[in-house]
């Protein structure tokens, strides 16, 4: 007991210093974010995975109770590191400090900063006596300038838009100790109208309430809005998923299974019941879900009116969009059943997807093997096994008796903190399976196969390097490449954490694909093309109130003869003082062309993440400003102001602006009781 007290206190300083460096779990989430981006995923909900965190944050885990699926939510802990923790805690018994975390192997200072904010040491014999406690958000946003779709061309023509520019947010949760949760989102997108017959303000509305062990094997019960992640996503999984990155947490999923929907994506979720029923190591959820989602319509003379496609964007701004909003109905049902051991997990199950109205079969080559009709039925089977310092994990799914994924992976520690990942991934051309998330290089997952691999390791004390190759490919045609293709993409990253103060990092990303050439020519030429990225970062932290980060990217783009460049810099200062914080970015840029682009993740308010695409040659200053006025009460505010010098109006069709400035604005508050 004297050696874990001596290591516990003879540590504390330096970890309390990185402990306050909160901001560096925030980066780690935006490069991740950042890789999403540039895969160009439909549907991605940045909010998603903030929002996760920042209720983590609000119910701390209890160290000193936690099994191994509640660490598992913590996507910066590998499994060794996880396994590591619950063996140090069977042989010492419960721990006395979060700090105590240090005497545990392969956990290192950063990681441990990482999980300060979402952990506490706590009896176990301690029951907190049941209180009802909740939090209410409200957001509004704009822009200065109007888009042409908002103003009508003539006394005769209206605008193109049905509603204001402002776009509106609420949300509601609350909580009863730990066995009840309930929720309401209420949102309007810039453009849309409102709908008086449910919400004044609302064009989409969510809600949910969810218990928790109500009674003796009922684990959960969720009536309303939910999401699902099961296996490793090849069959079911609505919830976020990163795919490409050096984090070896990162490459086996990790599923939450049944989970509350708070989010303002208007189509990946599920609207009904999802019970989860556990006895020992089994459990079993079935689902069952039904709801209205939109899509637009082709009137075929031979086979009618048929669905042309499942609208995800839950825009309805002008009536042909609002005519396509919950036009077809879907119902999923479902089973999952898994088995969880320390040594080895088992997932398994079976789930219907249907809508009321069929898919038209594509008549473009290309599409020859795209969904069609109003039914998928997908069975699947997915497996962990922990072996000391290897993982191994895979999964396999079989849609409507004949499409068919794999997934396949490893992760190694052998110590001196080295990590090795490789996972193998094949997907028949047939394969689109709606409900799922897997790992992959492109949103339209048919036809791909593909061998990821990374490594991390730090060869110094101060310097961890990190990388990732991935080789892909495809067996049939796809948008904008008609012949079966290929590809590879490699990753470095060098960190130098300097001292508790400064922090550095150098990172080397190159894409090539094959693509269609430009050139008219009677039959399609596909040859290579190649985007190179070079970005350098540095942080510095002097005490609590103070944050320093500058940043500058280089990118290079090659398709053929023709090559394009960009570059972009930027510089954050940021302060916080008692009840406020202000913060303050300006950006340089000149990009020659879309294909050369730059993705930069940008500071904001709580919840809420931007990752724009930077082009053509400006700047940007944006500032934030959050005040806590009085108790449980803060306001967060955000202008960002972009200046182009080469252009003279911003985007194209209703979002046309005339001019050269683009003003955007953003006022948040946050009532906690």
């Amino acid at each position: 007991m004297l050696k874990r007290w001596i290591v516990t206190l003879g540590f504390w300083w330096p970890l309390f210093l990185h402990a306050q460096q909160t901001d560096d779990l925030q980066k780690m989430i935006s490069d991740m974010l950042e890789a999403m981006a540039t895969q160009q995923l439909e549907n991605v909900d940045y909010e998603q995975v903030v929002n996760d965190l920042i209720m983590l944050s609000q119910r701390p885990v209890n160290l000193n109770e936690a099994q191994k699926e509640d660490l598992e939510q913590f996507f910066f802990l590998s499994d060794q590191q996880i396994e590591n923790f619950l063996y140090y805690r069977y042989v010492n018994g419960p721990l006395y400090s979060v700090f105590e975390l240090q005497a545990v192997e392969q956990m290192d200072h950063l990681t441990i900063s990482y999980l300060l904010p979402f952990v506490v040491t706590e009896p176990v014999e301690e029951k907190k006596a049941k209180r009802f406690y909740g939090n209410v958000l409200a957001r509004v946003q704009s822009t200065v300038q109007t888009p042409v779709g908002y103003q009508a061309k003539n006394d005769s023509t209206e605008a193109a838009y049905l509603g204001s520019k402002e776009k509106w947010l609420m949300r509601a949760r609350f909580y009863y100790g730990d066995l009840i949760e309930a929720g309401m989102t209420l949102e309007k997108d810039q453009g849309e109208k409102a709908f008086p017959n449910y919400f004044p303000v609302a064009d989409f509305s969510s809600g949910f309430i969810r218990f928790s062990n109500p009674l003796k094997y009922l684990e959960t019960v969720i009536i309303g809005d939910y999401r699902l992640s099961f296996g490793q996503g090849l069959a079911v999984w609505t919830d976020m998923a990163f795919s490409k990155t050096t984090e070896t947490a990162q490459l086996r999923r990790r599923p939450r299974g049944i989970n509350s929907y708070t989010s303002v994506n208007e189509s990946s979720f599920l609207r009904g019941t999802a019970v989860k029923v556990r006895s020992g190591n089994w459990s079993l959820a079935p689902f069952v879900s039904y709801k209205k989602r939109d899509a637009s319509f082709v009137n075929d003379t031979i086979d009618g009116i048929n669905v042309s496609s499942l609208q995800e964007t839950g825009y309805h701004r002008t009536q042909p969009e609002l005519d396509n909003r919950l036009s077809v109905n879907e119902r999923v049902y479902g089973l999952q059943s898994a088995y969880r051991h320390h040594l080895f997990h088992v997932d398994a199950g079976y789930v219907n997807w249907s809508i009321d109205e069929p898919v038209a079969l594509k008549t473009h080559l290309k599409d020859k093997y795209r969904f069609s009709g109003d039914i998928q039925e997908t069975i699947w089977l997915s497996h962990a096994v922990f072996l000391n310092r290897l993982t191994l994990f895979g999964e396999l799914a079989v849609q409507n008796s004949e499409h068919k994924g794999i997934y396949q992976g490893l992760s190694y520690n052998p110590g001196f903190d080295v990590a090795l990942s490789v996972a193998y991934r094949k997907y028949s051309n047939g394969y689109s399976a709606i409900l799922s998330n897997p790992f992959s290089e492109s949103s339209s997952r048919g036809g791909e196969s593909g061998v990821f691999t990374s490594l991390s390791l730090s060869p110094l004390e101060k310097i961890s390097l990190r990388a990732y190759a991935d080789l892909f490919s495809y067996d049939w045609l796809r948008y904008n490449v008609y012949r079966p293709s290929t590809g590879f993409e490699w990753f470095t990253q060098a960190d130098y954490r300097i001292n508790n103060y400064h922090f550095a990092y150098l990172r080397y990303k190159s894409t090539q694909k094959e693509i269609n050439s430009g050139a008219q020519v009677t039959m399609y030429e596909v040859h290579a093309c190649q985007k190179d990225n070079l970005r350098l970062f540095y942080a510095y932290k002097p005490n609590d109130k103070w944050r320093f980060q500058t940043q500058i990217e280089q990118s290079f783009y090659k398709e053929g003869v023709t090559s394009e460049a960009g570059w972009m810099a930027f510089q954050d200062v940021g302060f916080k003082s008692g009840k406020w914080t202000l913060s303050g970015r300006y950006i340089v840029f000149d990009i020659e062309d879309y294909n050369s682009r730059i993705y930069a993740y940008e500071p904001d308010v709580l919840y809420a993440f931007s990752i724009p695409a930077y082009m053509n040659k400006g700047t940007k200053l944006i500032l934030n400003k959050s005040i806590k006025p009085v108790k449980n009460l803060r306001i967060w505010g955000r202008l960002a102001h972009t200046k182009y010098a080469n252009i003279e109006e911003l985007g194209s069709g209703h979002q046309l602006i005339k001019g050269n400035k683009l003003t955007e604005w953003k006022i948040q508050m946050q009532y906690r009781f």
